[in-house]
């Protein structure tokens, strides 16, 4: 027996019509130069038609290939995604905080066509073109000014194009096809695995059923009227998928265009009074930064959703305490469309149960599988299972994009050197993806992370999680940012070493790196702590905000750190620490032997 409901296909054309009828005058706002420039989901929809016609009419977009962007966050950005995407073509946003032989193999990959792209970023553009892209015929340059300066940088065999004077005069209605659910809207390249940028391809389908998800109180709560702010970029998983979720809802989109400065964001969130927000941690920790020099006036953020990393506890107090505003974390990857599972507390709990909750990253949906893996059997979700994390779902990637191009002697056959391959390892045999990180899952399916699978420090048989250790350190008043890695050692193999940025005014000595391992007493085991510490004046960032651990090891691999050696575990006082550092000089402070 079959149901009698209907079976009309998930097309992202109809969150566009439907977005911009029922929430026409909803308003989209770019902040550029300390300038509003505002639209309307109706005028984002009739802009999205006329570049439609302009990429089949003018630039030979008929079927299913590749346009690139290579812009920041603002409407034009979203003008194009749902051009692209809604035509029956496929949107393949660009990371400009990748590396550009990462950025030039994911052009080539991708077979990008297209690219439409900010004049601001035309010298960075053109460098990638330059080092060979062999299927992009044309860049259009968003703006009302003259694009001829930026075209210069573009190699000559390129037409370049003024995205306004291609939409000029063209119709704003679109007769946007009726696609099969599982074509391709969207591809998004991630770069948390070894090697080559690797291709997941998002369908209309999967898009569709998780800007349902978004909307619901247990995830986002994307609603209509909640204005919201989006400092997560569209080139990094479609700002987690918020705008689309925001045209099914009729919800007031904020982008702060190409500045992200704390000082920008600050006085954008003072003039346009957003709800809801999004960011990876840095962004918060920055602002709370400033803020606590420049104290706003008034607070409009009630939630802010925080992911890419985990969230130091510290940093959800101080936003709580001070402005009332609640940090919510979220999980989730570009092989899971972002958002898997939000951290809000069940109904009813309090005090440190609420607490525990709130530091996890949250309980999975029903839409959303997951088992944890230990040594090759899944074990039970429990909190004191530990494992990795596998997931599958409908929005779950089933493997990475295999492209023509990569084969023998294709434009992206190679990367650095070595060949590209699929990573079919990331997948197991019976479905799952292997997310790569370490974790737990609760019996009521809330997840935590203890650390990246690749990131887990191995001391003398043990392991530790460096998460952990960073936001305890980062709970510290004394401290802005840390990340833990491992760091060799002659007596454990590897112990670990906290690179650290002190707030202004504390002094980068042994005393210091004393200080802040005594306060992590109270909450780990003494052979956990770290004896090994550098002080720096910044923390390098991946392209998704997180802490760059392989730039860190690099710096490690180099001696480019000046590493202060306290006493560590099983050490006699005056015992050297490492044979092989130049930098590191044993303390005569006493420290407890292991537990």
């Amino acid at each position: 027996m079959f149901s009698t409901m209907q079976d009309l296909p998930l097309n992202l054309s109809r969150i566009l019509t439907h977005g911009a009828t029922a929430f026409g005058h909803t308003k989209v706002t770019t902040w550029e130069a300390d300038k509003l420039h505002e639209t309307t989901y109706s005028e984002i929809a009739a802009r999205a038609a006329a570049l439609a016609h302009a990429l089949r009419d003018e630039l030979g977009i008929t079927a299913d290939q590749r346009v690139g962007t290579f812009m920041h966050n603002c409407a034009e950005h979203l003008e194009s995604l749902f051009a692209v995407a809604c035509m029956g073509a496929v949107f393949n946003p660009l990371n400009k905080q990748l590396m550009n032989d990462q950025i030039a193999h994911i052009i080539n990959h991708a077979e990008d066509e297209v690219i439409i792209a900010d004049q601001r970023l035309a010298k960075q553009l053109g460098v990638i073109l330059e080092r060979g892209c062999p299927t992009v015929r044309a860049v259009v340059f968003i703006g009302r000014a003259d694009y001829s300066p930026a075209a210069r940088f573009i190699p000559e065999h390129i037409k370049c194009y003024s995205y306004e004077a291609l939409l000029d005069g063209r119709s704003t209605t679109y007769h946007w096809p009726v696609l099969p659910e599982n074509t391709a809207a969207a591809l998004c390249y991630s770069t948390g695995t070894t090697g080559a940028p690797k291709g997941v391809v998002y369908s209309h389908r999967s898009m569709y059923l998780q800007s349902l998800s978004l909307r619901t109180t247990d995830s986002l709560s994307i609603s209509h009227g909640q204005s919201f702010l989006c400092c997560v970029p569209i080139y990094h998983v479609l700002s987690w998928g918020v705008p689309i979720a925001a045209f099914m809802s009729g919800t007031p989109l904020v982008f702060p265009g190409a500045d992200m400065s704390p000082e920008s964001l600050a006085q954008l969130i003072a003039t346009t009074h957003p709800r809801v927000a999004n960011g990876v941690p840095t962004v918060w920790i920055q602002l709370m930064v400033y803020y606590m020099n420049n104290p706003p006036a008034r607070m409009s953020l009630q939630e802010i959703f925080s992911g890419g990393s985990a969230v130091p506890p510290i940093l959800m107090h101080m936003w709580e305490e001070r402005y009332g505003v609640d940090v919510i974390q979220v999980w989730g990857m570009t092989e899971t469309s972002s958002i898997c599972s939000v951290a809000r507390p069940p109904t009813g709990v309090s005090g440190e149960a609420r607490e525990a909750y709130r530091i996890s990253q949250g309980r999975f949906p029903a839409s959303v599988e997951y088992r944890v893996v230990n040594d090759g059997e899944v074990v039970p979700t429990t909190d004191r299972n530990h494992g990795e994390i596998q997931v599958r779902g409908n929005w779950v990637t089933g493997s990475y994009y295999h492209s023509p191009s990569e084969e023998s002697g294709g434009s992206a056959h190679t990367f650095r050197n070595h060949a590209v391959d699929d990573a079919p390892g990331q997948f197991t045999a019976d479905g799952w993806l292997r997310t790569g990180d370490v974790g737990s899952v609760t019996s009521d399916a809330y997840l935590t992370i203890h650390d990246r699978a690749r990131d887990v420090i191995r001391s003398g048989g043990e392991w530790i999680y460096s998460t952990l250790l960073e936001n305890e350190i980062m709970g510290s008043t004394e401290v802005v940012e840390c990340a833990v890695i491992g760091y060799p050692d002659t007596k454990w193999g590897e112990r670990p070493l906290a690179v650290t940025v002190v707030t202004e005014g504390v002094e980068r000595t042994k005393e210091t790196a004393e200080r802040l391992r005594a306060e992590l007493k109270d909450s780990f085991p003494s052979w956990m702590l770290p004896e090994y510490w550098a002080f720096v004046d910044a923390i390098d960032k991946t392209s998704v905000g997180k802490f760059d651990k392989i730039d860190l090891r690099e710096h490690v691999a180099k001696n480019e750190f000046d590493v202060i050696a306290l006493r560590g575990p099983g050490r006699r006082l005056g015992e050297e620490v490492l044979d092989s550092d130049p930098h590191s000089t044993p303390s005569d402070t006493p420290n407890p032997t292991p537990m």
